[in-house]
């Protein structure tokens, strides 16, 4: 798996998450899955930035922009689907928790694209 993919899963499982444990009313449910989710996301940045020698340049940049806009991507599709499955089981009030992250997964999405065709 790509970079950008297993991260913007870590960050679809992290706003999942915090909607599930807002719902359920557990507030250490929410600050313990918004802790480990952010280690995760250390963890592989650590990795990712380990293993590759980052020389900054052009490409380097347009990398990094393709990389953010893929992980936003992926993002955006797991809370979409996860949204889906929140409505078509009658779980309004989960579904619409996860209707502003993806409304701002979106808008993210655009401004990179955006980005990414200017650097092109």
């Amino acid at each position: 798996m790509k970079y950008g993919h297993l991260l913007g899963i870590l960050s679809a499982a992290i706003i999942i998450g915090l909607a599930y444990s807002v719902k359920a009313g557990r507030p250490y449910l929410a600050v313990g899955t918004l802790v480990l989710g952010v280690l995760l996301v250390q963890a592989l940045n650590w990795y990712y930035n380990s293993k590759i020698e980052r020389i900054k340049d052009e490409r380097t940049e347009l990398i990094d922009a393709k990389s953010t806009k893929n992980g936003y991507a992926v993002m955006s599709f797991l809370l979409f689907a996860e949204y889906v499955w929140e409505y078509a089981h009658g779980n309004m009030d989960v579904a619409v928790k996860l209707l502003v992250p993806l409304g701002v997964g979106s808008v993210v999405l655009l401004i990179s694209q955006y980005y990414y065709g200017r650097a092109m």
